[in-house]
């Protein structure tokens, strides 16, 4: 293959949607990650037959599934160029993943910690790995132990205790890669006019309805994730917060390497409890 290799889940709707027909303009052949063989066959046909589309069944709630998938990419190929964890899920009342893990925290860190990690092989010097998190993290009230099943549950400060477990991925996964070349950095979209947060009718999903006039378009959304993915200014740049294709501030608690140790810890036990083994970059 001469073409790069980008790899996005949530690839269906929103900033995944955008991001996939723009990297695929940009001559990259997509691995895209969801659940919906259908909508993936639709942004196929959008694509069209520029560069090589391929579907990938994965339902990232699920450690199994998600284990299934990366089994599956690494038998289809020997390089990844860009790995993209776009993928995201707000939930309105609390529930459990098939896992027995909070879903919210199941899909938006336990899914891209497995998937990631177990890719890393494929990830050469110069590869760059993309986390979409969110200004909500400044939300979250971080305790490691109350991650798999919070006794107190509002869907916005568990989903911003979600982003901020993408950050501190994000950023221990640079420190980890670091030596071989591959990079690793976290950003904001934005708040955008989807339809992410919005169903429901819970107070987040009623805000996000009210002032949804006034947030950024999807595809200004999807512009950051797209520098972060394809941009020469910032190859080799690694372990880095972004917003507006800037660096930018994120909360004390992001920049706690102690509690990114913690969290990657934890991330492992999960993974040995529900599989009898290890999981590791």
């Amino acid at each position: 293959m001469s073409n790069p290799v980008a790899l996005i889940t949530g690839p269906t709707s929103g900033i995944g949607y955008v991001t996939a027909v723009e990297l695929s303009k940009k001559g990259f052949d997509l691995i895209l990650v969801a659940r919906n063989k259908q909508k993936v066959e639709a942004l196929q046909k959008d694509i069209g037959d520029c560069v090589t589309t391929d579907f990938i069944s994965c339902d990232l709630g699920s450690i199994e599934s998600v284990k299934a998938a990366v089994t599956e990419i690494r038998n289809r190929y020997t390089k990844i160029d860009v790995l993209i964890n776009n993928a995201g899920l707000l939930v309105q009342n609390k529930e459990k993943s098939v896992d027995g893990i909070e879903l919210t925290f199941a899909t938006n860190h336990m899914g891209p910690f497995v998937l990631t990690t177990g890719l890393v092989s494929l990830l050469k010097p110069g590869a760059r790995v993309v986390n979409v998190a969110s200004e909500a993290h400044f939300f979250a009230f971080f305790s490691i132990d109350k991650l798999v099943d919070p006794d107190f549950y509002q869907d916005l400060i568990v989903y911003g205790r979600s982003k901020l477990a993408n950050i501190l991925f994000s950023n221990e996964l640079s420190d980890r890669l670091f030596t071989y070349g591959v990079t690793s950095n976290a950003l904001h979209p934005g708040t955008v006019a989807s339809n992410f947060a919005g169903n429901g009718n819970g107070l987040t999903a009623a805000f996000m309805k009210l002032f949804r006039p006034f947030f950024k378009t999807v595809k200004q959304g999807a512009a950051t994730t797209i520098y972060l993915a394809s941009s020469p200014e910032v190859q080799g740049i690694t372990g880095k917060y972004f917003v507006g294709k800037k660096s930018g501030r994120s909360s004390s608690a992001a920049k706690n390497k102690a509690l990114g140790k913690q969290l990657w810890k934890l991330s492992e036990e999960l993974v040995e409890q529900k599989t009898g083994k290890a999981q590791t970059a």
